[in-house]
This record gives C-alpha cells, structure tokens and sequence, in this order.
C-alpha cells in the first residue's frame, strides 16, 4: 500500500492518486484524520480502523452519530462504510442535516435561503425508506430510499414535501439497473437502445420484469413532459433523478401535501456528477414543472449553516468545512 510521498506516514495509503475532485476529496479526508481527529486508518488514509469506527469518529457531532446508530437498527439503509468511509455520502448527510433534525427553526432558516416558498419545516428524515406499495421496489437490500425526507409548509399554508439527494464524491448518479455495463459483460437481460417506452411503458423492464410502479406514480402525477425522443432517457444519469422525483411527489399524494420539491445536494466542484449543470437541466428539461427539480450547492449550504448557528455550534461548521468545502 502506497502513501504520497509529500505526505505524513500518519495520513495512511491513499486509494485514489492524481488531481481529481474525488482524489483532492480523499486528501482531505485523510489529513483530517490524521490532524484533527488524531485516530488510526485500516485498508486506506481515508477508511476509519475498527476503534475509531466505534466510537463514531466518522461523523462531526454525536447527534449525528446518535442518528445514524438508530437508522442502521431499523434496517436496510446505512452500511459499515457510513460509519468508516470518510467519504460517504451518507455520513455526509448525517453530518451535516442531524442538526438541522432537531431544531427545525434552525432548519427553517437554512433551508428557506434555498426554497423561497418555504415557511416552515415540520419534520426531517434521515435515510427515509418509503412504504412497500409505494413504489413496489421494496426488498431488504433494493428498492428507492432518499437521503432525506422533509415535511414542510410552503406560503400560503401549502403542505409540501421536500427530498434531498446527497452526493459527495460519487462521478454520477445511480443508472437503471437494466442498462448497467455489468449486466452487458455477465449477459444478463438489458433494455436495447431503442426502447419503446414512449408509446408503451410496459416495454420498460421495470414494468415488464418487476411490476415497479415507477412509470405509473409518475404518469398519475403528470410530473412528465410527454416523450418524444426515441429510447429511455432514464437508462442513463438521469435515472436516479427520476426515481428520487417521483418518490417526492407519490410521498406528497399520499400525506396529502400538494407541492413537492426534489433537491440535488453536492459540491460544486464534483464536476464528474454535475457536467456543469447539464445532469440537472436535462431532467428539468423533461418536467412539467422545472421548478420541482432544484440544486442545493454544498458551499452556499455550509455558508448559510454558518450564518444562522449559536456561537456554541461553531465547531460543528469548523468540522463541516474543514472536511467537506473548498476541496
């Protein structure tokens, strides 16, 4: 295992070398590590040792921790690599959203900067798993969850529902599992390229195959521009957007809410994930409402934490920016 050589022995191996997002990221992680936390690493700088991991190193305030411990007693959701990859995107949300949990005015405040119409937030889950109906996706390892699940009220009185998607060093989005190059090179059953999907949406796998209702919510939402390109333009990076979409609106039907907002949450220098807006404006592109669809930049986040906290939460955004802005 290998260690940059302009770097301490204590930062560990590094896994990812060179300039990009996702390297620079690591460098981050295992500086921190090493610097402020002061704790071991096990297989790389940036994977936390089995002590460390215990005692929830991983995440910047105990809350977070605390929050993460219970999500991964109920179930399907958190993974050891929440607890011990430094740069999970899980984590990440846990890091920085258990505060805003448990002072929703605080929460309110933060969040309004970036959702005009908000006026209050009512309530905030992490890693939120829908009920088996929704989507009919759900099994104990598969199925669309979102990383956060916010109840809401918009001006007006309006009750809305707000998901926010987190991503920290991930070079794209979570693709339809019928066009992933893996089941090209095993063989398996894929999608072809010239799907029919527009004129019948039973020619999508999903529906065919698994009898996922993701096509259904959406069609009885209206939350799509009818189709005129031939293929699926979900077999891609937008998959994930869509799926998270129509998870928001099918969540807002069912709790009688009648807004419902979809946020991407990730730094703006990940330029692997976001192509420099292309990922978000081609699904906004495909909306009937383009507005329900919105970034939510990681810096301007922290930003807007830091302007809004009590002078005894500062190092909770000291922890937040040392490890995840300005990378």
């Amino acid at each position: 295992m290998l260690r940059a050589a302009s770097e301490p022995e204590s930062y560990g191996p590094i896994y990812t070398r060179g300039t990009s997002f996702r390297a620079r990221a690591e460098a981050r992680q295992r500086q921190f590590r090493a610097e402020t936390l002061g704790v071991g690493w096990s297989s790389h700088g940036h994977w936390l040792d089995d002590a460390s991991t215990a005692v929830g190193a991983n995440f910047v305030t105990p809350l977070a921790f605390a929050l993460a411990r219970e999500r991964d007693a109920a179930g399907k959701g958190v993974t050891d690599r929440t607890f011990r990859n430094m740069l999970s995107s899980q984590a990440m949300a846990f890091n920085i959203f258990a505060p805003l949990a448990n002072d929703l005015s605080l929460a309110t405040r933060v969040l309004g900067a970036f959702i005009p119409e908000l006026t209050a937030v009512r309530s905030i889950t992490i890693e939120y798993t829908p009920a088996v109906d929704l989507l009919r996706d759900q099994s104990s390892v598969g199925g669309v969850d979102c990383d956060l699940l916010i109840e809401a009220t918009f001006r007006g009185e309006v009750e809305a529902i707000v998901v926010i998607e987190t991503k920290f060093v991930e070079p794209e989005l979570s693709r339809c599992d019928f066009r992933k190059p893996k089941r090209v090179r095993s063989g398996q059953t894929v999608c072809p390229a010239d799907v029919h999907v527009s004129s019948s949406r039973t020619a999508c796998a999903y529906v065919a195959r698994k009898n996922y209702a993701y096509w259904e919510r959406a069609d009885a939402l209206c939350t799509l521009k009818p189709l005129t390109e031939p293929g699926c333009p979900f077999a891609g990076p937008l998959w994930q957007l869509w799926v998270n979409h129509t998870l928001a609106h099918a969540e807002a039907q069912k709790r009688g809410a009648s807004e419902a907002r979809l946020l991407l949450c990730a730094p703006s220098e990940n330029d692997a994930l976001l192509q420099n807006g292309a990922v978000v404006m081609s699904f906004q592109a495909l909306l009937e409402r383009p507005e329900t669809l919105r970034m939510l930049p990681l810096e301007p986040l922290l930003d807007r934490i830091a302007t809004e906290v009590d002078a005894d939460q500062n190092p909770w955004v000291d922890a937040l920016r040392s490890r995840y802005a300005k990378i």
